[in-house]
């Protein structure tokens, strides 16, 4: 253990700590050993490393130990803006840690806050320190600690010794996330999301976007719904954006080995428009040895016209050129009417190129082949 009263930690927990750091880099765990072991040497109840939101205060949680992922909702949807500490760390330098007993203005009037009642005091909380150990951008990497009641209070000489930590903590995230980027980059699954039709963003463990195939592009470039800044996915409309990356940081989680989610939906108004439908599913990557843990984000529009080829229904189906043109017609919205006024045939005609689509696709009305198309790789399939 540590003694509160000395400026300085044995030589043999620092340089366990340091070792454990670096070695995270590579780690498939990522830094969940260096927290754990941190906890134990400088007695704490809990341990977060966070990615936050400067401005919108959403948080994603990285690694963690001791801390209960059912409160995080309600502190990213309910609490964040009422953290103190937050505050402090916001206000002040980077690269330095604060304690709430320490160095947060009245700290005699911090518990008659709602955030203490009903958020601190009920995980048997009693102390806490923090430090912001990166930014890029209006994104903050964080590491939280915490103390119990039964626990003592953070000294002056133990925030010094975590803040001897804090270089080789910035060099260390950082080395990984470049990793990380390395790994996804040349990763066989971020070129195979092109061929897909609908929207796919793939998120790396630090719930940055690593991928995003040619129709997230798109989209994301129109900015009207969601875009990218400083590689995190943001949107118009702020609880949206919190509860997406609240649903991330589960999926995430469970990717990890660490949850049991298997997958989330998150809906994003659109004013005057159908909101669109967000779907995330964890993604471990199972053949990449020193990476653990990734996410898909699929994007789904409502009012968007399915997007099917009359080439490829004919390809996978068997059908003649002009049946797969009225198969792939009827998805798009077309009756039977509006095909032979613009083909300039008979309606019967158009009945009996139908009939024969049926039979080869083994359905028997248009409600069951519209269906079948749509759930096939007809749709699917980006088309050139």
């Amino acid at each position: 253990m540590i003694d509160n009263g000395l400026t300085d930690t044995p030589l043999a927990s620092f340089d366990l700590l340091l070792g454990l750091l670096y070695e995270a880099v590579l780690a498939p765990e990522g830094f969940q050993a260096f927290i754990e072991t941190w906890c134990d040497a400088f007695d704490l109840k809990a341990a977060q490393l966070i990615i936050r939101n400067e401005s919108s205060q959403e948080a994603k949680v990285l690694w963690t130990h001791g801390f209960d992922l059912r409160w995080l909702e309600s502190y990213a949807l309910v609490y964040a803006p009422e953290d103190l500490l937050a505050m402090q760390m916001r206000e002040a330098p980077i690269a330095s840690f604060y304690a709430s007993n320490l160095d947060i203005p009245h700290p005699e009037r911090f518990p008659q806050t709602r955030f203490y009642k009903e958020w601190i005091v009920p995980q048997g909380v009693a102390y806490a320190a923090g430090g912001t150990i990166l930014r890029e951008g209006p994104w903050l990497t964080q590491v939280f600690l915490q103390r119990s009641p039964s626990q003592p209070p953070f000294s002056r000489g133990e925030i010094d010794v975590f803040n001897r930590l804090v270089p080789h903590m910035q060099r260390a995230f950082q080395m990984r996330q470049r990793f990380t980027d390395m790994q996804l980059g040349q990763n066989l699954l971020a070129s195979s999301l092109d061929v897909l039709a609908m929207p796919t963003l793939l998120f790396d463990e630090f719930g940055r976007l690593a991928h995003s195939n040619r129709s997230a592009d798109t989209l994301l470039a129109s900015r009207q719904a969601l875009w990218v800044e400083h590689g995190h996915l943001v949107t118009r409309d702020a609880e949206a954006t919190r509860s997406l990356n609240l649903e991330l940081t589960k999926v995430l989680r469970a990717s990890q080995g660490q949850g049991s989610v298997l997958n989330g939906v998150v809906s994003l108004p659109r004013r005057g428009r159908t909101p669109l439908v967000l779907m995330l599913a964890p993604l471990r990557l199972k053949d990449e040895a020193r990476m653990q843990g990734a996410a898909l984000l699929f994007v789904f529009d409502p009012e968007a016209t399915p997007s099917i080829t009359a080439d490829t229904v004919r390809q996978l189906f068997g059908l003649s050129k002009r049946e797969a043109e009225l198969a792939a017609a009827l998805c798009s919205g077309l009756t039977l009417d509006d095909l032979a006024a613009e083909r300039g045939t008979s309606i019967n005609t158009v009945r009996s190129q139908l009939k024969s689509v049926f039979n080869k696709t083994g359905t028997s009305r248009q409600a069951d082949l519209v269906s079948l198309l749509l759930a096939s790789p007809a749709y699917f399939l980006a088309q050139e």
